[in-house]
């Protein structure tokens, strides 16, 4: 590839970066925090494409007009020997810049095809936002935050009366969860969370706020994943940075799939309390009030 394809390209691959990013498309890859630097990115490129094109062409037309410049004086000269030699001397000059030892040209290179694989395939193939495939393949324990929602044993100092009847908690030990605070859900009817939020409030809200108040998930289908012999999944894959360190968020709902595999849904659920433990990698039971097919969303991934 000479420099004059190089620069193309380059500049191809910036106004790809700039077509994704403007058309919203580059949330199937990254974070949308990263559009302003995608976008930053592709502009850059473009003018590295034009500049070091109009650079490659004037040095082109300099080289003609110095070529046309000796043609004449070879005309002008015909005969005189030490001007044949010197043009000889310039022809080897030249063409010792443009190879090297073994015959190769110095401003091409196989290389810069490569660039052009990301092109051709975002062009020509618009992959899927990860789905029930990749939540069978990188599901496991869901306790998020850093920490396992793990019992925690409290005592008589703790103002804890265990559940038995006895109205006291005695000198004994009983048995807690651990809980962090929450804001308050949003106001309105079946307010609308996201599945990692409401995995989040299941496992670690002591005010149970998703097991007595229906709230408004967005997911696809999945089949149920470990620790659950029927039923199925409604799981969202979450990113720190891009898809590659995407996993599944999830919660179960008992009963058929009312929807294929990978289908999207807008689902009014409620969680049912105590049923994210360790042996169902803790994804959380819900009691699904109703449920609708939707249009993937213009992001798939949570945050």
């Amino acid at each position: 590839m000479n420099k004059e394809a190089q620069s193309v390209v380059v500049g191809l691959l910036g106004g790809l970066l700039i077509g994704i990013t403007v058309s919203g498309k580059f949330t199937s890859y990254v974070r949308p925090g990263f559009g302003p630097l995608l976008m930053a990115a592709g502009i850059i490129l473009v003018g590295i494409g034009i500049v070091s094109l109009v650079t490659v062409v004037r040095g082109e037309v300099r080289r003609d007009r110095a070529a046309a410049g000796r043609a004449g004086a070879d005309a002008g000269h015909h005969g005189d020997s030490d001007s044949a030699d010197r043009d000889r001397a310039d022809s080897d000059r030249a063409d010792r810049g443009a190879h090297d030892a073994h015959g190769h040209q110095h401003d091409r290179s196989r290389a810069a095809w490569m660039i052009l694989a990301p092109i051709l395939m975002l062009v020509v193939v618009s992959p899927a936002a990860l789905g029930a495939d990749a939540v069978a393949r990188s599901a496991g324990a869901q306790g998020l935050v850093g920490q396992a929602p793990t019992p925690i044993k409290k005592t008589a100092a703790d103002g804890y009366a265990p559940n038995d009847g006895s109205g006291s908690a005695g000198s004994g030990s009983s048995v807690g969860r651990r809980t962090i605070p929450f804001d308050p859900l949003p106001a309105g009817p079946n307010p609308v969370i996201g599945v990692k939020d409401l995995v989040m409030r299941a496992l670690y809200d002591g005010t149970n706020s998703v097991a007595t108040t229906p709230v408004t998930v967005v997911g696809f289908i999945s089949p149920a994943g470990d620790g659950y012999t029927a039923g199925y999944t409604i799981a969202r894959m979450a990113i720190n940075c891009c898809a590659a360190d995407a996993n599944p968020t999830r919660i179960h709902v008992d009963g058929s799939a009312p929807f294929p595999v990978n289908s999207w849904v807008a689902a009014v659920v409620t969680a049912q309390e105590g049923t994210a433990t360790e042996a169902n990698n803790y994804v959380p039971v819900v009691e699904v009030r109703s449920i609708e097919q939707v249009q993937q969303p213009t992001d798939p991934y949570e945050h």
